[in-house]
């Protein structure tokens, strides 16, 4: 067992060695000083039909469409996507929002951006839900947002966010908030530097001290949750959140769905492009570096321990819930019920036959869309019915795959039909579907890297949170990879060892024949 694991953590650190020197490559090939080259692309219609990259359902994805219809667009969730497909060439350009390139650029001089604007006039706000409360609480926002324009006050947030100089930056604590005309529920997506990001582990930005103070003045305690972009409006529709605090530009199509405020920021939409100009960096000062900035910098080692502890939460209930329920439907199914039975079978095949992540939006936003369940309970929820279906399924073939003359010797034995089935039968069964009930438990570990599309904050959407401020793919990716790899090991260490106490080898024979009566 021993060389077991020692083989496995050799290979392990191969690969990590493996990954990190790609890391390094990559670097070697992209990195420049600031200010060093201009882009290989000068001009807008040199990439009239080349490779650019777009987030999903933003204003930038509908005008590359209309100003390029020649070009390949490629769709991505978060900005730091796009500039690690662009640095690994996947693409040649990708379109954003001006100042959230700036600020890219600062963090990561590889590339730049074409002089000459895509589109301008590109206004994002804040959205509300189409109902009375909402557009009573839209109403509020656009009065707010019309004072602290007026009075100079909004001018002075947005230039000490841009400005550079974190002594002007603000983090507001949204615990602080007294709880006098009700608690609003905020949808946001943190990676939208410099609006909406995370920095020292609390949530900062030009929108989120916007919104703070919106809520103090007004007396509104907040509650924000964190969630893709693609999952803001769905949210707001359906009740689940009360607003988005900025970000979200205005399409008739989206008006059709969501109240929009007054706007929040006016600005121009620009494509990014690599710099001619390359000067490599080592691979020492590379892996350090890259060490500093996705675990020490702002103690972002935080926000995986708190990723993990929320991916742990969900997967050890979702595993306890689901074998329980599995088994219990196992239980009314054994004898054979039809009614039992057919309904068994068509909740099995309905689990089965949706993508998890469907699964999941289709719980959070329509079936508890009207209810205050929180992301991380319905991901139990969730999984727990994936985890159940799945057992009913193992317990079936153990059972089958264990001999009728076993059932038949037992009741010759005394035994009645429960204690033949949980004290010979179930005990010979397990035997035979434990291996996949490993394998089940690690594919949900793995599984539960999607519940970041219903705002619950796990490891994998903490990774993506850090990748948001450091723009690196390699490194964050890794250290998640690396802390699943360990997480499924324990699981299934911990699993290995209760399975020693069902295995009929090492149960004694006066255990087993306990309360039966046995006829000489």
């Amino acid at each position: 067992m021993k060389k077991k694991y020692r083989m496995i953590g050799t290979l392990m650190a191969l690969i990590i060695a493996l990954l990190f020197c790609g890391c390094a490559s990559e670097r070697e090939d992209t990195d420049t000083d600031a200010g060093s080259g201009e882009g290989v692309y000068t001009k807008l219609s040199e990439i009239e039909e080349k490779r650019i990259g777009v987030l999903t359902g933003s204003i930038q994805a509908l005008q590359a469409e209309e100003r390029f219809p020649g070009a390949q667009l490629f769709y991505y969730s978060s900005g730091t996507d796009m500039l690690n497909a662009l640095k690994a060439g996947k693409i040649d350009a990708f379109a954003e929002a001006g100042i959230i390139a700036q600020y890219m650029m600062g963090e990561d001089p590889s590339f730049t951006y074409i002089d000459e604007y895509m589109a301008d006039g590109m206004n994002s706000s804040a959205i509300f839900p189409k109902t009375e409360d909402g557009r009573k609480l839209c109403e509020e926002y656009n009065a707010f947002l019309r004072k602290i324009k007026t009075d100079g006050e909004y001018d002075l947030i947005y230039e000490a966010w841009t400005s550079g100089d974190e002594s002007k930056q603000n983090i507001p604590d949204l615990g602080s908030l007294p709880d006098v005309n009700g608690m609003l529920d905020v949808a946001a997506e943190l990676t939208m530097v410099p609006f909406m990001f995370i920095r020292d582990n609390k949530p900062a930005g030009i929108d989120i001290e916007v919104m703070y103070r919106f809520a103090k003045e007004n007396g509104y305690a907040v509650r924000l949750e964190n969630m893709d972009f693609g999952a803001i409006i769905p949210a707001i529709k359906s009740g689940k959140s009360d607003f988005s605090p900025g970000g979200v530009t205005y399409t008739e199509e989206r008006a059709q769905s969501v109240l929009f405020s007054e706007p929040t920021y006016e600005g121009v939409s620009v494509i990014a492009v690599l710099k001619k100009d390359v000067n490599a960096e080592g691979f020492p000062a590379s892996l350090a570096a890259s060490f500093e900035k996705t675990f020490l910098r702002e103690s972002r080692w935080k926000l995986f321990a708190s990723g993990i502890v929320n991916t742990l939460i969900i997967t050890v209930l979702s595993v306890l819930s689901g074998t329980l329920l599995g088994f219990a439907a196992f239980l009314l199914c054994r004898k054979g019920n039809p009614a039992v039975c057919r309904l068994t079978d068509v909740c099995i095949h309905l689990i089965h036959g949706m993508p998890v992540v469907v699964f999941l939006m289709v719980l959070y936003y329509i079936i508890f869309g009207s209810t205050d369940l929180s992301g991380m309970f319905v991901s139990v929820i969730a999984f727990s019915l994936i985890f159940g279906a799945g057992m009913f399924g193992m317990l079936k073939s153990g059972v089958n795959a264990v001999d009728k003359g076993q059932t038949e010797a037992a009741y010759a034995l005394g035994y009645t039909d429960r204690q033949a089935f949980f004290e010979i039968i179930l005990p010979q069964a397990a035997l035979h579907f434990m291996p996949d009930y490993n394998g089940q438990v690690v594919s949900l570990l793995k599984a539960t890297a999607v519940v970041g599309y219903i705002a619950v904050q796990d490891l994998t959407k903490m990774g993506d949170l850090v990748r948001s401020r450091t723009y690196e793919a390699f490194f964050p990716l890794i250290a998640v990879t690396v802390i699943y790899f360990i997480l499924a090991a324990v699981l299934i260490r911990i699993i290995n060892r209760l399975t020693r106490y069902i295995d009929p080898k090492n149960r004694s024979t006066e255990r087993i024949l306990k309360g039966v009566n046995i006829h000489d």
